[in-house]
């Protein structure tokens, strides 16, 4: 193995030295089908992460986290505050997605989908080698004295990476704050928004420091996903794993020359499987947290094998029990009652989704003066009604009489528009001598669109006799 490439070990992970400090890696270039594959799949995955914000569905942005106004919009599904319950049983879900994801093919989350991988080795790393050179270059470059050739590789590295930070984070702004928002604040004055243009470079930043010096360490030290693997793999998981009872012993050129009668197996001990790994292991040394299962080893690996004449396959996606000379099930009790569970969840999601109302009205007794005495006989009680229209086209809420009570609104019907939470003060009259005390007066609040109930609400009167007794107080020719 060339001078200069850590050497992975055992007790300690490559990017972290004897004495705990930062070992920096220089994965090699590499080419192959699998790098081919996931070239493909990145460049899918980028265009859909900066390209659904510009995309809209039933009125809204396909996918928003509007937090100012406390709404998720999911390719036309809508959700507010009220629709927690909803949010919850999609996150679940995609949680249960995952389990049975990571049962059948491993960590193909991280080496194919996660945006650190994407872009780290889609973007970053790509824009590295053509700016600073081979990963030897560098590594020289890095450990000599500054040179303006050093100087302005880095400063322009660097810009550029900053550069592409700004945008991604700005894009990922555009989930939170739509991107007509984040649009209309990149091209006006940064001091109109302050607080937006400080998150927006706090946000820049923390992705260049991660993309720029982080890097490999998020997925070995930062993330938790590695450390699930004890629990949710098992041994019939795909991983990417090296055929030891093929591979051993190791031995290269002039290992084999020197004992010509020993069995050696068809690694040639090149080191080049550890050379190209993002996150500096070895492959050989079995299954590892740190392992992304980005297929750089097996790209790297069956070159080798082509030329020394032995078959493809020595490192290659598998499971421990292939490795071990077993067959490997795709069908067990794990991935069914994971598939199920998918299912059912999948189920009521669907339906919970499909029967929940477009508007929703509650009642609440007002704060202050909620209770009053006018015109001599009547007694008023004083509500306020909020309404959530969920809808994407605007809606007037009609609130219908009953016998023996009288309602006094500003307008009725009441107009609400689309995606827009509205209050509306109720005031409900009671002749004194028809009232009920001990909380036995509840009129019925009937809430109409367009002929059909869309709520209703049943609220108690205070008068004499309940037992709160607020003060009434006369309000004059108040009606």
């Amino acid at each position: 193995m060339p001078s200069g490439v850590v050497q992975p070990t055992d007790d300690r992970p490559t990017t972290i030295s004897e004495s705990g400090a930062r070992q920096w890696l220089y994965p090699a270039s590499f080419e192959g089908k699998w790098q081919d594959r996931r070239t493909i799949v990145n460049v899918v995955l980028m265009l859909l992460f900066f390209g659904l914000p510009w995309l809209h569905v039933g009125g809204h942005q396909a996918v928003l986290l509007d937090l100012p106004h406390r709404k998720l919009a999911f390719f036309g599904l809508v959700l507010w505050p009220q629709d927690s319950y909803l949010l919850w049983l999609l996150l679940f879900t995609g949680l249960l997605g995952i389990f049975i994801i990571t049962a059948q093919w491993g960590r193909l989350w991280c080496g194919w989908a996660c945006p650190q991988t994407v872009f780290m080795e889609g973007v970053f790393r790509k824009i590295e080698n053509k700016i600073e050179g081979k990963p030897t270059k560098r590594m020289k470059r890095d450990d000599g004295p500054w040179s303006w050739d050093k100087i302005w590789r880095k400063t322009l590295k660097h810009g550029v990476f900053f550069l592409i930070s700004a945008h991604v984070a700005n894009t990922a702004l555009a989930y939170v704050a739509s991107s007509e928002v984040v649009l209309d604040m990149t091209l006006s004055d940064p001091r109109q928004h302050m607080s937006w243009f400080g998150l927006m470079f706090g946000v820049s930043a923390l992705f260049y420091l991660d993309f720029a010096w982080f890097r490999e360490q998020l997925c070995t030290i930062a993330c938790p996903y590695g450390r699930w693997q004890s629990v949710l793999l098992d041994d019939h998981s795909l991983i990417v794993g090296y055929d030891y009872r093929r591979g051993e012993n190791r031995g290269g050129s002039g290992k084999r020359r020197k004992a010509p009668d020993e069995p050696f197996g068809d690694c040639i001990d090149c080191g080049l499987c550890v050379q190209v790994c993002p996150t500096g292991i070895d492959i050989r040394n079995g299954l590892q947290m740190e392992c992304i299962n980005c297929t750089a080893c097996i790209d790297a690996c069956e070159p080798v094998m082509a030329k020394i004449g032995r078959p493809a396959g020595l490192i290659r996606y598998t499971s421990l029990l292939e490795l071990d000379g077993a067959e490997r099930k795709a069908v067990r009790p794990r991935t069914i009652v994971y598939a199920a569970l998918l299912v059912i969840a999948l189920t009521v999601f669907a339906v919970a989704a499909s029967h929940r109302k477009i508007t929703e009205v509650s009642v609440v007794r007002a704060q202050g003066q909620a209770v009053m005495q006018i015109d001599g006989p009547n007694l008023v009680n004083h509500f306020r009604a909020k309404l959530v229209n969920k809808s994407a086209k605007a809606v007037k809420i009609a609130l219908e009489p009953r016998d023996g009570y009288s309602f006094v609104v500003p307008l009725n019907p009441w107009p609400v528009p689309a995606g827009e939470t509205a209050t509306m003060d109720i005031f409900i009259r009671r002749k004194l001598v028809d009232f009920k005390p001990g909380g036995a007066d509840r009129p019925l609040l009937v809430f109409t669109h367009e002929g059909n109930e869309i709520g209703r609400a049943r609220v108690p009167l205070l008068g004499p006799g309940t037992a709160a007794k607020p003060p009434i107080q006369r309000a004059g020719d108040e009606r």
